[in-house]
Formats: structure tokens, C-alpha cells, sequence
């Protein structure tokens, strides 16, 4: 019971209307299922979003790491007195 919202709320009342008045049933039981199939898709949305902003920082830290060794590795070292 910790995510109830109106997409359970409208499965729910078409199951209690189905005795009484189908064509109703159908409409909210229809209504129910896309509106839980849009919020599976935004949550999936979001969940990808956060994992992308993720590697791109991972690769952006991984970009400054290898420039920082190629620019220790690249200097000339004959002229150290």
C-alpha cells in the first residue's frame, strides 16, 4: 500500500461497476491501465535520465584524469637543473 494513487483508484471502481453499468467499467478500467502504463514511462524516463547524467559525469572525471597524466607525463625534463 505504499503507491496508491487515481490509476488503482479507477481499477478498483470498475470492478465494483462491472455488476452495474459495464460500459462505465470499461472506460475506467481502460482509463486506470494508461494511466499507470504513463506512469511507469515517466518514472522509466526519469531513472534513465539520472543514469545518463551519471556516466556523464563518471566520463567527464575520467577525461580530466587522463589529461591531467598526459600533461604530467609530456614534459621535458632535460632543462631541471
Amino acid at each position: 500500500m505504499k503507491n496508491i494513487g487515481a490509476s488503482e483508484i479507477l481499477i478498483l471502481a470498475s470492478s465494483i461497476m462491472a455488476f452495474a453499468n459495464l460500459n462505465l467499467a470499461i472506460v475506467t478500467l481502460s482509463l486506470g491501465v494508461l494511466g499507470s502504463f504513463f506512469r511507469y514511462c515517466v518514472a522509466y524516463s526519469e531513472k534513465q535520465a539520472a543514469a545518463k547524467e551519471i556516466e556523464g559525469a563518471a566520463e567527464n572525471f575520467t577525461n580530466m584524469l587522463s589529461g591531467l597524466a598526459a600533461g604530467m607525463g609530456s614534459k621535458d625534463r632535460n632543462n631541471l637543473h
